[in-house]
């Protein structure tokens, strides 16, 4: 008979599912910006812009703030660590007669130089919606510029959700995996450790919105056009689970 810890991560695994094949599942989001608070891109005012542009151009600069504060951190902690790698090689052996500061200072100079590589290479290529706002710019025509900025709105948000599907289905598969090594051992609890964060990374993939998502969602909802119905899933009295539809007129 299976535990109650692998009953629980089963039913974990069900809603997982549930969430993954939802057309939207809802999140805790901030209420979108308002017309009074935006600011135009390159100073322009609101009315030099349409509503589309000015969402892709804030997503743009918190990409490109969020990729210059990661790719900072990895370069300056991936310089620190493979320096200090490097200065546990150099020293004599006589000083380590267990060998072990040649181990720790090989995995420390690997590791760093690897970090700063990944550092670098994040500070040097722009993010996609970088990308997007910059293919933006030579449109001249203010429609057809505001038409390529909700097509490319649209595209980011697709694009965010296909990887946070293709993410949680690893974590998931990843948690079913645990589960069932955890039932052929009755000693070891780290099958079921694992299964259960690999269990709570699917659902944090599968309820969590990307950045881009909740940047598509506030510009429909401000602009009016949001008529899909959101599958919300929660948690009801005495334990039981919760299915429902909203939609906003």
């Amino acid at each position: 008979m299976r535990s109650l810890p692998t009953r629980a991560l089963a039913a974990v695994m069900v809603i997982v599912f549930c969430a993954a094949f939802s057309p939207k599942v809802s999140a805790e989001e901030g209420p979108p910006a308002s017309s009074d608070a935006r600011v135009g891109p390159a100073g322009q005012t609101p009315d030099q812009t349409s509503l589309a542009e000015q969402y892709l151009f804030r997503l743009a600069e918190k990409s490109r703030k969020r990729r210059r504060l990661a790719g900072g951190i990895g370069l300056g902690s991936g310089i620190f660590v493979a320096a200090a790698g490097a200065a546990m090689l150099s020293e004599k052996d006589d000083d380590d007669w267990l060998g072990l500061s040649k181990i720790f200072g090989t995995v420390c100079l690997v590791s760093g130089g690897a970090a700063a590589l990944g550092g670098a290479v994040t500070l040097a290529v722009p993010s996609p919606a970088e990308k997007a706002y910059k293919r933006i710019l030579p449109i001249q025509d203010p429609a057809a510029r505001g038409q390529a900025s909700a097509e490319a709105l649209a595209g980011l948000a697709r694009t965010g959700r296909r990887t946070r599907m293709i993410g949680g289905g690893i974590s998931c598969a990843a948690g079913v995996v645990g589960a069932l090594l955890a039932e052929g051992e009755d000693s070891s609890s780290s099958p079921m450790i694992s299964a259960a964060y690999a269990g709570a990374m699917a659902l944090y993939f599968f309820l969590v919105k990307s950045p881009a998502e909740k940047t598509y969602r506030a510009y429909l909802e401000e602009s009016r056009l949001s008529t899909v119905p959101d599958l919300i899933l929660g948690f009801g009295p005495r334990g039981g689970f919760q299915v429902g539809l909203s939609i906003d007129f």
